[in-house]
């Protein structure tokens, strides 16, 4: 698929993992006390509870973009923009408490499960329609979504520190590739980029794809390669620690880099993953 998600995955198979991974979240955050929600999480800037509204988010936004796509209607993570939207959605609501907001969670959680459950892998492939004014994700389908959606629980639910376990193999297999695929695409929600760089390197996953990324002041093409094809610098790990670096987080084993290793070692000055909470520009 051109969004970079593979054909061949079930939509179901995607949905129950979700579902999996989001009940082990709701069910520890309902046991943690007050001050335990609000205490830090190990994603700089974020706290649990500050998780917990944004997965909570996260849900009502796929829920209605699921259905404005189903009707034919454009449809928009942030229908406010990202940049005005996305503070309040990473709080609690005026009133709440945050054993009020893990049972919104779960509620919320069970809509959008129950939702994608109408869903055959037909309707998965339905392409969402974004405002023109108010561009975001990109071109993408509602399977995508579901990857989205699931990248989302399984690196959140890590990033929680509670002992959730790692990312599942399932997780890492499709989202590496996918992931891969979108660096041809530098989005909003990313933080500023060096475009000083120019250069090629080669993402070699020991038990996975391989890519080769290359950046200039024409722009970036991210295209599947083999091991031994020329780039100024490899990098060389599993895949799911290239896929840690894609996103931002710690890999269990350091990532290695051969050929120029100046440059190898700048890669996240190029692609520098997602915007943390506190740059909300």
């Amino acid at each position: 698929m051109g969004d970079g998600t593979p054909a061949n995955d079930g939509f179901g198979l995607i949905r129950a993992q979700i579902s999996e991974r989001t009940g082990r979240i709701v069910t520890t955050l309902a046991e943690l006390d007050g001050p335990t929600l609000a205490a830090p999480s190990l994603l700089p800037g974020w706290s649990r509870l500050t998780l917990a509204c944004h997965l909570r988010y996260g849900a009502q936004a796929l829920v209605a973009m699921a259905t404005a796509t189903l009707a034919g209607e454009v449809a928009s993570y942030y229908p406010l923009g990202r940049a005005q939207q996305r503070p309040s959605t990473l709080e609690p609501n005026p009133g709440e408490t945050p054993s009020d907001v893990v049972r919104s969670l779960a509620e919320n959680s069970q809509q959008l499960s129950q939702t994608w459950a109408t869903l055959d892998d037909t309707a998965a492939d339905h392409r969402i329609t974004e405002p023109a004014d108010n561009p975001d994700l990109g071109p993408v389908s509602l399977r995508h979504l579901a990857l989205l959606r699931l990248t989302e629980v399984e690196v959140h639910g890590s990033d929680l520190g509670l002992q959730l376990g790692d990312w599942s193999p399932f997780f890492v297999a499709l989202a590496l590739p996918m992931r891969l695929e979108w660096l041809n695409a530098r989005r909003v929600n990313h933080r500023d980029v060096d475009t000083s760089l120019a250069g090629s390197w080669l993402l070699v996953a020991s038990d996975g794809p391989t890519y080769r990324i290359s950046v200039s002041p024409a722009g970036v093409e991210s295209v599947p390669s083999t091991p031994g094809s020329p780039a100024r610098a490899v990098l060389a790990a599993s895949s799911r620690d290239l896929l840690a670096l894609l996103l931002g987080r710690p890999a269990v084993r350091p990532v290695a880099i051969r050929g120029d290793t100046a440059f190898g070692a700048v890669f996240s000055r190029a692609f520098p993953g997602p915007r943390p909470r506190a740059e909300r520009s």
